[in-house]
C-alpha cells in the first residue's frame, strides 16, 4: 500500500448569502447565532468565486482555494422560506457552447441577460433535513390536466389545452403560451387563479388540494408571477427528512420550502422559466428542456457501512463532480476509533456538522472537533483517498469528488 502525507484537516468558514426567498432563524439557528433579521438562504462551503469559504491555518485565516485548491462542488445548507425560481440547466456540452457564443459575442459576464456564466453543467442533489417541498420534472399530463379541471379556471384549462394534443411534448407549448403571453393577458390569467384556488371547496382530490395549496403559496411569494400557474406542469414532491431530490441537466425544477444540504457541481449556469424578476430568455430555456412527463428523480439513502456506532449512508447519482454522504455516529469522544468503522474520503473533502458533536481523526496526528454548524476540510494529499475515524453523538455530511 502506497503511504502518503498524513491527513490536513482545517478548520472551514462558510459564507451566508441573504437572498429574500430564505428562512428568517434556521441557518441562524444551525450557527449558533442570533438572527439579524435578514433572511439566510444558503450557507456556502466551497471555493466558489461568488462566496469563497476560508479556512483557518497556523498563519490565520486564508482563502480555502489558496490550501486546497478549486474543488468541482459545492457544499450548501439551503433554507427556502418561499420558492425559488423555475429553472432548469443545461447538460456540460450545451453550457461550453453556450458560454463560448456569449463570450465571443461580447456579452458580459454579469450581464443580466447573459446566459451562460461559466463552462460547466450544473446538476444538484439536494438531501431534506426538514420535510421538504420541491416541484421537479414535468408530471404525468392526464394527471395535470385533472388538477387543471379541478381548479375551475377556464383560461387556464385552455392554456393548458396542448397537454391533450401532444401529451409527450405538451409541456413545453404550454411553458411556451404562458411565458410569451402579453403582460395583460397574463395577469388577467394568474389573478383569476389565485382567486378560484382560494375560492376552492375542500377537493376529494388530494392533487387538486395540493395544487390550490401550491398556487396560494407560491401567489404570496411571487404576486402576479405568471410562473405560479407554469408550476402546475410539474411534479409536486415532499420529502422526508433523509430523502432526497437529484436535478439533472434539463430538468424543470424549483425548490418551494424547506431545509437541506445540497451539493451541486460548481457553476452558475441557470435558465429561469418563471417566479423570479430575473431575466427569461424563454428560447434559450425551451431548447435546453426536456419537456418529457417523468415521475420526480426522488432517492433514498444506500447504507455504505454500519459497525458499532456508525452508519454511514450516500445518495447514489450519475455524475463525478460530487459524492454526498452522511455519518451518524454514536461513540465516545476523546480517543481515536480503534480497529474498523472508519468512513472512507476521496480528497479534497469539506464536512459539515448538523446535529451534535464529532471528533474528526485523520491518518496522522491530526483531529479536529466539531460542534453543530462547524465544518473543516481534508487537504488533498497522496494518495486520494483516505479514512477518517469519527468518535461522538452527532451527524456529519461530507462532500467530495464523486
Amino acid at each position: 500500500m502506497t503511504v502518503g502525507k498524513p491527513d490536513r484537516i482545517l478548520r472551514l468558514f462558510g459564507r451566508v448569502r441573504t437572498y429574500d426567498w430564505g428562512s428568517p432563524t434556521a441557518i441562524y439557528d444551525l450557527l449558533g447565532e442570533a438572527p439579524t433579521g435578514q433572511p439566510a438562504a444558503e450557507l456556502w462551503l466551497g471555493t466558489h468565486p461568488g462566496a469563497p469559504s476560508q479556512v483557518e491555518t497556523v498563519g490565520g485565516l486564508r482563502p480555502a482555494a489558496d490550501v486546497v485548491g478549486p474543488l468541482p462542488f459545492l457544499l450548501k445548507v439551503l433554507a427556502a422560506e418561499k420558492a425559488l425560481s423555475l429553472q432548469v440547466h443545461p447538460d456540460a456540452a450545451r453550457a461550453r457552447t453556450g458560454f463560448d457564443d456569449e463570450e465571443s459575442s461580447g456579452v458580459p459576464r454579469d450581464a443580466t441577460r447573459r446566459r451562460y456564466r461559466d463552462r460547466n453543467h450544473k446538476p444538484e442533489l439536494l438531501v431534506a433535513l426538514t420535510p421538504f417541498r420541491a416541484l421537479a420534472g414535468v408530471r404525468d399530463p392526464l394527471r395535470t390536466l385533472a388538477v387543471v379541471r379541478g381548479l375551475g379556471h377556464p383560461p387556464l384549462a385552455a392554456a393548458f389545452r396542448p397537454l391533450e394534443r401532444n401529451p409527450s411534448t405538451g409541456a413545453a407549448t404550454v411553458l411556451r403560451t404562458l411565458l410569451t403571453m402579453p403582460a395583460e393577458q397574463a395577469h388577467a390569467c394568474t389573478s383569476g387563479l389565485v382567486k378560484a384556488a382560494a375560492a376552492l371547496p375542500p377537493p376529494a382530490d388530494p392533487d387538486v388540494a395540493a395544487a390550490a395549496d401550491l398556487v396560494g403559496r407560491l401567489a404570496a411569494a411571487h404576486p402576479g408571477d405568471v410562473g405560479i400557474a407554469a408550476a402546475l406542469l410539474l411534479n409536486d414532491v415532499a420529502l422526508q427528512p433523509g430523502e432526497a431530490l437529484f436535478q439533472p441537466a434539463r430538468l424543470l425544477h424549483a425548490y418551494v420550502h424547506g431545509v437541506g444540504i445540497e451539493i451541486m457541481a460548481t457553476s452558475d449556469n441557470v435558465l429561469r422559466g418563471g417566479l423570479t424578476p430575473k431575466h427569461i430568455d424563454v428560447d434559450e430555456l425551451l431548447d435546453v428542456l426536456d419537456p418529457t412527463p417523468t415521475p420526480a428523480p426522488v432517492l433514498t439513502p444506500r447504507t455504505m457501512l454500519t459497525t458499532a456506532g456508525l452508519t454511514v449512508r450516500t445518495w447514489d447519482v450519475p455524475v463525478a463532480d460530487f459524492l454526498l454522504t452522511e455519518a451518524i455516529c454514536d461513540r465516545p469522544a476523546g480517543a481515536r476509533p480503534a480497529g474498523g468503522g472508519h468512513m472512507p474520503v476521496t480528497r479534497p473533502a469539506v464536512l459539515l456538522v448538523t446535529d451534535g458533536t464529532i471528533e474528526v481523526y485523520g491518518t496522522g496526528t491530526d483531529v479536529i472537533r466539531l460542534q453543530r454548524g462547524q465544518a473543516a476540510v481534508v487537504a488533498p494529499g497522496s494518495p486520494a483517498s483516505t479514512r477518517l475515524g469519527l468518535a461522538g453523538v452527532g451527524r456529519v455530511f461530507l462532500a467530495s469528488p464523486g
